[in-house]
């Protein structure tokens, strides 16, 4: 029995010490290390990747339609009833009739090589322009799509930042309620203070105790959207910087959008259609091709496997095609000036797009200026609470103020951290607002 405790033990001993030694250990990820790994491990950018490679296969793909078509073909043909032909009965003498007469072999092989080379068609060239014009909007879309993954991870890292330091700060206001809560048992038990003055400070203990498991929640929450943003297990520990920085860009509205995503999709967008617009043109262009082909025949009326070698006859050619378009019914003219159509619509949404980046970014200024005078207000009036709290705690130890005037004192102070993080959210978020207004906001990752 004492072999079996012994063994039990060990047992026991030695899989609290394979366990603990599986516990990854906590990782601190500033917010460049999220971001970057978020965009490796995005499947709206994977995806992105993937059709920029389909469009390059694409690309390729056009570019062959000008390289030599080589084709080899070949045929066997066994005819069970020879085909009849009727021919006029002049022929032979007997005019007036239609005489029936079979021509052929009995077994035919056919052996042919046939080869074309594109030697010039304008629809051709501006095509190749095309597929590379798509390829760069892919890589715009790209771009777009990255800035959009970035505000949001940003925006999540910062609120569950934010949220793990107010849990901080409740912790901190957690042990000031329990010095001041044995401060009153002590003062109870003396006979200086009723029973419902300490129940006001454990009622208040218990619901600062509510919102910080509130607050974990969120937290934990949180925490799961930055691991399944960076693509870390869920069970690995991750944790954020404690300190926010406050906002250092030199805040003023855009002169110049040009370089803004939306602008650049557009000219990109306005480019396609031109190009596409030339492609219709091209078709009123005549095309010239290369041909040349190598035919071998062989007909008997003896089967063999390959034919027979003395009756195989050869033909080949070289030659030129020239197509040259005349009238189509008015459908090319049609086309383009569909797309004169919607370059002079994309024009519109080009300008119209312009004023309200403007204004969004005039908006995004003036809204980042107010929220950082507003979190420097909040941060000191967090301070002054905080000061007020800690002379209230040591004046009511004293006995000079009532229990009423600490519990306010904890309630302000409380507060006055609670729109501090409002503050510092709203700033945080309109700094975000303000880099992607002016089209900046890849900056961050640097």
């Amino acid at each position: 029995m004492k072999h079996k405790l012994l063994i039990i033990g060990f047992i026991f001993f030695h899989s609290l010490v394979t366990g603990y030694t599986q516990v990854a250990p906590e990782r601190v990820i500033t917010l460049q290390e999220c971001l970057k790994m978020a965009i490796e491990n995005s499947p709206k950018l994977k995806i992105s990747v993937l059709e920029q490679n389909k469009l390059r296969y694409k690309y390729k793909e056009t570019i062959g339609k000008g390289l030599p078509n080589i084709n080899i073909s070949g045929a066997f043909d066994n005819y069970v009833s020879l085909p009849t032909q009727l021919i006029p009965g002049e022929f032979f003498g007997r005019p007036g009739e239609l005489i029936q007469v079979q021509f052929g072999t009995t077994y035919n092989l056919t052996a042919e090589l046939a080869a074309s080379q594109l030697i010039y068609n304008q629809q051709y060239l501006v095509g190749v322009r095309m597929s590379k014009l798509m390829m760069d909007q892919n890589f715009l879309a790209n771009e777009k799509t990255k800035t959009d993954v970035i505000f949001e991870v940003a925006q999540s890292y910062y609120l569950t930042q934010i949220i793990r330091n107010q849990i901080q700060n409740q912790q901190d206001n957690l042990r000031k309620l329990e010095k001041a809560e044995k401060i009153a048992s002590s003062q109870y038990e003396s006979g200086l203070i009723k029973k419902i003055d300490l129940d006001r400070i454990v009622v208040q203990k218990l619901n600062l105790q509510t919102e910080i498991d509130r607050l974990q929640v969120l937290l934990e929450q949180g925490l799961n959207m930055q691991r399944y943003y960076m693509g870390l297990p869920m069970d690995q520990p991750i944790s954020f910087p404690d300190s926010i920085p406050a906002s250092t860009l030199n805040v003023q509205a855009a002169q110049d959008l040009s370089k803004h995503i939306d602008i650049r999709l557009l000219e990109m967008q306005k480019r396609l259609i031109y190009t596409n617009l030339k492609l219709n043109q091209a078709g009123y262009f005549p095309s010239l091709s290369l041909i040349a082909g190598l035919n071998y025949n062989n007909q008997s009326n003896t089967y063999y496997v390959f034919g027979k070698s003395t009756e195989w006859f050869n033909t080949s050619l070289v030659g030129l095609r020239l197509n040259v378009p005349v009238f189509n019914g008015l459908q090319r003219h049609s086309r383009v000036s569909q797309s004169r159509v919607e370059l002079q619509q994309l024009q519109v949404a080009e300008d119209d797009t312009r004023k309200l980046l403007q204004i969004q970014s005039q908006d995004a200024a003036r809204k980042l200026l107010a929220s950082i005078a507003a979190e420097k207000r909040q941060r000191e009036n967090m301070h002054l609470a905080n000061r007020v709290y800690d002379v209230s705690q040591d004046q009511y130890q004293k006995g000079i103020i009532p229990l009423t005037d600490l519990l306010n004192a904890e309630t302000a102070m409380s507060d006055a951290q609670t729109s501090h993080t409002m503050a510092l959210v709203q700033m945080k978020i309109a700094e975000l607002e303000y880099l992607n207004a002016n089209g900046d906001l890849l900056e961050i990752v640097q």
